[in-house]
């Protein structure tokens, strides 16, 4: 593999055909399977809603550039937090961040991981968005998703919030004060 081999790009709303054929799972894990299915059936509804704001919600596509073929996935959307206190404030929720089965543990010629690709990828785009969104990013993961948990912790996302399902955590970024 090259370090060259994937395209990064915004997805388009005729994707839904190449998202509803994304692998990611394994036939036997319960939320393995709920990510794949968002996936293929939800993920293009969701990122093309057509009463969305423009360019928000926001969905990349990880082609593998000699075959084509969807490599990985990711999507963001600017959403309100309430803190405890009641104060409301901005974020930035990582909707999905799913590499192919194919491409699950795989690293480049580099010697960079296939997820730190694809996550680095989604984390520039949310800090490139005008205005910046990054000064608070979180995700719902599941608990024993323990390899989306090390990404999310190499990315700076180590605070953990209310869980939203006894088997579902929430973790966020630190805050980022932001220059606009």
């Amino acid at each position: 593999m090259t370090d060259r081999s994937w395209l990064l790009r915004a997805a388009k709303s005729d994707d839904d055909v190449l998202l509803s054929k994304f692998t990611c799972a394994e036939p036997s894990v319960g939320w393995q399977l709920e990510v794949q299915e968002f996936i293929r059936l939800g993920l293009a509804d969701w990122a093309f809603d057509p009463h969305a704001v423009e360019g928000d919600p926001r969905l990349l596509l990880a082609l593998h550039a000699p075959s084509g073929e969807l490599a990985g996935v990711a999507a963001h959307e600017r959403t309100i937090l309430q803190a405890v206190s009641g104060e409301t404030f901005a974020a930035t929720k990582l909707e999905v961040v799913a590499l192919a089965a194919a491409w699950q543990g795989r690293r480049f010629e580099s010697g960079e991981r296939a997820s730190d690709v694809l996550m680095s990828a989604v984390m520039t785009d949310i800090s490139a968005r005008v205005p910046p969104r990054d000064a608070r990013v979180f995700a719902i993961v599941h608990e024993d998703n323990l390899r989306s948990l090390a990404l999310l912790r190499r990315y700076g996302f180590v605070e953990e919030l209310s869980r939203p399902h006894p088997e579902y955590r929430r973790v966020i970024t630190a805050h980022k004060v932001l220059d606009h």
